[in-house]
């Protein structure tokens, strides 16, 4: 089996690197040093995902099989320092995978290799953005190419632990989180056996914990009280079985709330069933099932739809599944597909609902051209819909361009792809 790092730094030749290094305005050994570390960390978080089973990692493997192949690195290598990045260009699905894969570490890691290398924080920044769609593509290739499922996948990245992880420089490693790192099996062993805490959020049996001790106090101060004159004993006994028939009742209470809590999330989750496809499906009003993902905008606004929150002008819903053709409006129809019939769907299965389409980029670029590419694909957004029998006096599209980021930052991968994005609002239900 070809090793991964040896394969994909195979293909950065020294005219590619002279290249990368030139839109840059770096010095090549920088960016070869800021590669070479970048490379080796990302895999390393894949493996460490991949070390925590197939639930966590199915997502991580759909995302790069489905999505991955069609990168080219030469392609990759044009859009660095472009001015616009206001596209589903192979950089959003990059900063998908970043986000699942850094999460909070993405920033840390950009200063960590920029400090390394001595290439600049946002040059540091734009390799990051082309090295996770480089390794997507390299990788989506090997899955085809060998006909591998999420197993197979994972026993090929865990065979490579060893040569991946050494060769992520220590300085990124600790950044990272890999040294010292407790193995899966012990982080189990640790987890089952702890008592859990108890809840400080307010539910559950987390009022125990402040409501026993006033209860002891404010009864035995009163008996205590009362014993001036009395016996002091009968009145001990008589406050503890008090405190012991409050302790009672108070844990009754708790486990009636358990109960009513747990009835209800059974209630709102009955109603999901996975499919072999590793999504959800849901029957809606009218008897038409649609299958979309668990956290998605479908299932997100049929809780609101649904739910008793009023409508106001606030509340957003990120779609999760378009996509547009890199540097247009226009949408990528086959990946998109299923995420607008789901939406018609919705529509139609709720009549008294409206909806508001919103565009918006990242501040990358010039303002104007971003603000009028986010109306034209709100705007395409909302043609896809109509075109399939909704009202267009239903719905509306407004492009925001760079204005309400999501990651006011915009100064990773991860974050300029969150503010890429379409959503939507009701206005009225």
């Amino acid at each position: 089996m070809s090793n991964i790092i040896d394969g994909l730094m195979g293909m950065l030749s020294k005219e590619m690197m002279g290249t990368i290094s030139d839109k840059l305005g770096e010095n090549q050994s920088g960016v070869s040093s800021a590669l070479g570390g970048l490379i080796p960390s990302i895999l390393g978080s894949l493996v460490t995902k991949a070390e925590g089973g197939r639930e966590g990692f199915g997502p991580i493997f759909d995302l790069i099989k489905n999505q991955g192949s069609n990168f080219d690195l030469g392609g990759l290598v044009d859009l660095i320092g472009s001015g616009n990045l206001a596209h589903n260009d192979p950089r959003d699905i990059g900063g998908g995978l970043l986000g699942s894969l850094l999460g909070s570490k993405t920033g840390g890691l950009i200063d960590a290799v920029s400090n390394m290398s001595g290439i600049g924080k946002k040059s540091s920044s734009s390799l990051l953005g082309m090295a996770a769609p480089f390794i997507m593509s390299y990788l989506a290739k090997k899955i085809k190419g060998e006909k591998m499922d999420v197993g197979g996948f994972m026993s090929m990245l865990l065979s490579q632990k060893s040569s991946i992880m050494g060769a992520i420089p220590a300085v990124l490693s600790s950044v990272l989180g890999f040294g010292g790192q407790p193995s899966v099996a012990a982080s189990k062993v640790n987890s089952s056996s702890r008592v859990p805490a108890a809840s400080t959020s307010g539910g559950g049996m987390g009022f125990l914990r402040w409501l026993l001790p006033l209860l002891a106090v404010l009864l035995l101060g009163y008996f205590g009280l009362k014993s001036c004159g009395s016996d002091v004993q009968a009145n001990l006994n008589e406050a503890g079985e008090a405190m012991s028939t409050a302790a009672t009742d108070a844990a009754a209470k708790a486990e009636e709330m358990a109960t009513d809590a747990a009835a209800t999330a059974s209630d709102a989750m009955g109603s999901l069933q996975e499919t072999a496809s590793g999504l959800w499906a849901r029957a809606l009003p009218g008897g038409v099932t649609i299958e979309a993902n668990k956290e998605g905008v479908e299932y997100s606004l049929i809780n609101f739809i649904e739910g008793s929150n009023p409508v106001d002008k606030t509340t957003w819903f990120n779609f999760d599944a378009l996509r547009f053709k890199t540097g247009s409006a226009e949408l990528d129809t086959e990946y998109s597909t299923r995420q607008i019939d789901n939406m018609v769907a919705v529509l139609k299965a709720y009549p008294a609902v409206n909806l508001k389409i919103g565009g918006y980029t990242d501040s990358d670029g010039e303002e104007a051209m971003n603000m009028t590419l986010s109306q034209k694909r709100a705007d395409a957004v909302k043609m896809a819909i109509t075109a399939k029998g909704i009202a267009a006096d239903r719905l509306d599209a407004e492009g925001y361009g760079e204005q309400h980021p999501v990651c006011p930052a915009n100064d990773t991968p991860e974050c300029k792809a969150q503010n890429r994005r379409i959503a939507a609002r009701v206005t009225a239900k």
